[in-house]
C-alpha cells in the first residue's frame, strides 16, 4: 500500500469520525429541507488545497483570521457600546463564522480552542431575556445587524461542532427577538437605517430560517414567513413596501430595487435562498435567480464584484469610468456567497463561473498579499489602498472582517456532491476526499497548475469499482476545450458540465485543457474602451513593468492584416478588420498573443508580453509593441501611491496619461494615505 493511499484512508476514516461528531447531537425533529439543493458542499476536513490557492487560503487563515485579537469582539455586547450609531456589533459574527470555514478546512485542535473561547465569551453577554446585542435598547441603526451576526456564529459553531448548547442560546435570542418584533409588535422593516430602507435589519432572515431547519421549531419559520410578508407592506421608510420578492420577479434592475446598497440587498436575498429551501415555495426561488441574473448582468464589473461608494451603479455599463469607491469587498465576498446559494439551488455552471472570476480578480485582488488585511475597496484604474481602522475599538474594519467568508467559501464549493456523484468546480492542485451514495469513499487528485497553464490532470483513488458519474465544470470561456478519460476523448461544450458516467476504477486518469488563448473583452457601456482576459484571470497594465515611449497605443488583435501596398511606393501598415467602421475598431477576432513572462517579480503571479499597434500616423510607419500586463490581483499589490494599474484601456491608449494618480484621496481628502495597523 503506497504512502498517498494510506492518506487517503486515513482522510477518509477522518471525514466519517468527524461527521459522527459533528451531527450527534442534531435534534431529531430538525427539518429535511422541501427545496432540496442540487448540489451540497464539500464535507469539512476532506479537502486540501495547494500551490498558488492553496497559499493564499492558508495566509488567509494563518495570517489572517486565526492570528485577530478575539478578545476583542465580545466587548461591544458586554458594554453595550453601539449605541451613537456605531457597528462594532457585527465584527464578532464576521470574524466567528470565517473562523468557522478555517476550522471546516483546517480542522485542528488549536482552532477549535478559538472557537471555544470565543463562543463562551459571547455567550457571557447573554441577558436573562435571551437578548445579545450590542445596544442597551432594542433597535438601535445597527442593532439586528449585529444580532444576525451573533446567530450566524453560534449557528456555525453548533453545525461544527454539534454542541447544542449553542443552538440552544441561538433559540433565546430569536425567542426574544418574536417577544419584541412579532406580530403586532415593532415592525423589522421600520427598524435600522431608513435610508437603508431597513434591508441591513431585514436580512436577518437567513439566520432564523437556518435556525428552522436545525430545531424544527414551526415558530421561527412562521416568523421569517412574517417577516418576508412584512416586505410586501407599506412602512414608515418604504411607502410602497419593500418589494423585494416581487420586483425582482419582475425584472426590476437591482439599482432600483428598495435601496440600492449592494451588501445588505444580496444578504436578504441570501436569506430568501434559505426560506426556499424549508417550503419549497417556488416563488422564492424564482426571485432569488431572476436577481441574481440581474445583478450580474446590471452590476458586475469584469474582475467579478461591482458597486460604487457601496451602492449599485449599474456597474455593468459604467465600469470604464473612473469611479470613487469601487467594489466594495463585502460586495465581493457576498456576491460570491449569493453565487454559491444560487449553485447549490440550481446546479447551473454559470454561478460557478461567476465564483472563479470573483476568486481570481477582486477577492483575491482585495487582499493583501500576506493575508493579514484587506482593501476597502478595489478599483479597475489608480490605486490599491488598504483598508482604515474603522472601529479601533475591534481593530479592524467591515471589509477585513468579511473578506475571508468569501474566500473560505472556496473549499465548499470547489467540487461538491450531488446525487450522481462529484461535481468540479474548481481546477486547482490538491485532493478531495468524497463518499458516494452507497457510503464508498472516493479521492479525486488533481495535478495541475491552472490557470497558469492550461492542462488538469485527475485521477481517481478508491478500494473498489463502482458506477457513478463525474461531472467536470467546462467554462463558457473555454472554446476549444481537449477532455480525455484514460486516453479516449470524451465530447464536451463551453458553458455546460461534461457528465462522465460509468464504472470508475482505482487510478482512472481524466486529462482536460482548457482554452487560455488570451480573449480582448469588449466593454458593455463604452465601444472605445477594452481589455484582456486569459480564462479566468484579467490582466492589467501595472507602472512597475511600463517602459514604453510611445505616444498612442492600440490593442492589437490575432487577425491584424499587415499590408505593404507598392503603388504607394511600399508604405507598412496595419489594416484592423472591424465590424462596423462607423462604431470604431471593434475587432471581428477576439483573440490576443500572450508570451509568458519568466522574470518577474515574486509578488507577481502571471505575467504576459502584450502586443499593442503603434500608429504615428493614420496611413504609414505602423508598428507592433509589446506592453507586460499581469494578474488584476498582482497589479498595484505593493499598496503605495507609486504602484499603479488599469484594466480598461481607451483606444487608443495615451501613454502619458494611462493611470489616474492619487485616487486615494476621493475617500480620504484631508487626512493621511491610511495604512495597515501594526498591532
Amino acid at each position: 500500500m503506497n504512502n498517498l493511499f494510506k492518506r487517503t484512508i486515513l482522510i477518509s476514516v477522518g471525514i466519517i469520525i468527524f461527521n459522527q461528531l459533528l451531527f450527534a447531537q442534531y435534534p431529531k425533529n430538525a427539518v429535511k429541507n422541501i427545496g432540496v439543493d442540487k448540489y451540497t458542499p464539500a464535507l469539512p476536513g476532506s479537502v486540501k488545497i495547494n500551490g498558488y490557492l492553496g497559499h493564499k487560503l492558508d495566509d488567509c487563515v494563518e495570517n489572517g483570521v486565526m492570528k485577530k485579537n478575539y478578545n476583542l469582539y465580545a466587548i461591544p455586547y458586554r458594554d453595550h457600546n453601539d449605541e451613537g450609531g456605531a457597528f462594532a456589533g457585527e465584527f464578532w459574527g464576521k470574524w466567528f463564522t470565517s473562523a468557522s470555514l478555517a476550522y471546516a478546512y483546517q480542522p485542528k485542535q488549536q482552532f477549535r480552542d478559538i472557537l471555544d473561547k470565543s463562543i463562551e465569551q459571547i455567550l457571557q453577554t447573554q441577558d436573562k431575556e435571551g437578548r445579545i446585542s450590542s445596544y442597551k435598547t432594542d433597535f438601535g441603526y445597527w442593532d439586528l445587524w449585529g444580532r444576525k451576526y451573533v446567530l450566524l456564529g453560534l449557528i456555525s459553531y453548533y453545525d461544527q461542532t454539534g454542541e447544542k448548547k449553542a443552538l440552544d442560546k441561538a433559540s433565546l435570542v430569536v425567542d426574544n427577538l418574536i417577544t419584541v418584533a412579532g406580530p403586532g409588535k415593532r415592525k423589522i422593516t421600520e427598524t435600522g437605517l431608513s435610508l437603508l430602507k431597513s434591508l441591513s435589519s431585514s436580512s436577518i432572515l437567513e439566520p432564523i430560517v437556518l435556525l428552522y431547519e436545525r430545531t424544527g421549531e414551526k415558530k421561527y419559520l412562521d416568523f421569517a414567513e412574517y417577516l418576508v410578508s412584512l416586505w410586501s407592506q407599506p412602512n414608515k421608510f418604504s411607502p410602497n413596501g419593500m418589494k423585494l420578492v416581487e420586483d425582482a420577479i419582475n425584472g426590476v434592475d437591482p439599482i432600483y430595487i428598495s435601496a440600492p446598497k449592494g451588501y445588505e440587498q444580496m444578504s436578504c436575498y441570501e436569506g430568501l435562498c434559505e426560506l426556499y429551501r424549508a417550503t419549497g415555495n417556488k416563488k422564492y426561488f424564482d426571485a432569488v435567480v431572476k436577481f441574481g441574473n440581474s445583478v450580474r448582468k446590471k452590476e458586475i464589473m469584469i474582475v467579478g464584484s461591482g458597486s460604487s461608494g457601496e451602492l449599485w451603479c449599474d456597474g455593468a455599463n459604467r465600469q470604464t469610468q473612473f469611479m470613487e469607491e469601487p467594489m466594495e469587498t463585502c460586495v465581493t465576498t457576498t456576491w460570491i456567497k449569493l453565487c454559491y446559494q444560487l449553485l447549490r439551488l440550481t446546479g447551473d455552471d454559470v454561478w460557478a463561473d461567476e465564483m472563479e472570476i470573483s476568486l481570481y480578480n477582486a477577492m483575491l485582488g482585495a487582499m493583501l498579499p500576506s493575508g493579514n488585511w484587506w482593501a476597502y475597496f478595489s478599483p479597475l484604474a489608480g490605486e490599491r489602498i488598504p483598508s482604515p481602522l474603522q472601529v479601533p475599538a475591534v481593530n479592524s474594519s467591515c471589509c477585513v472582517a468579511n473578506g475571508p467568508r468569501g474566500l473560505l467559501t472556496v473549499p465548499s464549493w470547489s467540487v461538491m456532491h450531488s446525487k450522481t456523484g462529484p461535481v468540479i468546480n474548481l481546477y486547482a492542485q490538491g485532493s478531495w476526499s468524497y463518499q458516494l451514495e452507497n457510503g464508498n469513499q472516493v479521492t479525486l487528485n488533481q495535478e495541475t497548475s491552472y490557470p497558469e497553464t492550461d492542462k488538469i490532470n485527475i485521477s481517481t483513488q478508491q478500494d473498489k469499482p463502482a458506477i457513478y458519474a463525474i461531472s467536470l465544470r467546462i467554462p463558457s470561456w473555454s472554446k476549444q476545450t481537449k477532455l480525455l478519460v484514460n486516453g479516449t476523448e470524451i465530447k464536451c461544450s463551453p458553458g455546460t458540465y461534461a457528465v462522465i458516467k460509468r464504472e470508475w476504477k482505482n487510478n482512472d486518469k481524466i486529462s482536460l485543457q482548457l482554452d487560455l488563448r488570451g480573449r480582448i473583452i469588449l466593454a458593455p457601456g463604452d465601444l472605445n474602451a477594452k481589455a484582456v482576459m486569459r480564462g479566468p484571470i484579467v490582466l492589467a497594465l501595472d507602472s512597475r513593468f511600463v517602459t514604453s515611449k510611445s505616444t498612442n497605443l492600440w490593442i492589437a488583435p490575432q487577425n491584424t492584416e499587415w499590408v505593404n501596398d507598392a503603388e504607394l511606393g511600399g508604405i507598412h501598415y496595419a489594416k484592423l478588420k472591424a465590424t462596423s467602421p462607423s462604431m470604431g475598431i471593434r475587432y471581428s477576432n477576439d483573440y490576443i498573443d500572450l508570451k509568458p513572462v519568466a522574470n518577474k517579480p515574486d509578488s507577481v503571479w502571471m505575467a504576459f508580453e502584450v502586443p499593442f499597434l503603434y500608429r504615428p500616423t493614420h496611413f504609414f510607419n505602423h508598428k507592433l509593441e509589446s506592453l507586460v500586463m499581469i494578474d488584476y490581483a498582482s497589479a498595484g499589490n505593493q499598496y503605495n501611491a507609486n504602484d499603479l494599474f488599469r484594466v480598461w484601456l481607451p483606444q487608443p491608449l495615451f501613454m502619458s496619461d494611462a493611470f489616474p494618480k492619487d485616487s486615494w484621496k476621493i475617500l480620504y481628502e484631508g487626512k493621511t494615505r491610511p495604512e495597515v495597523p501594526t498591532n
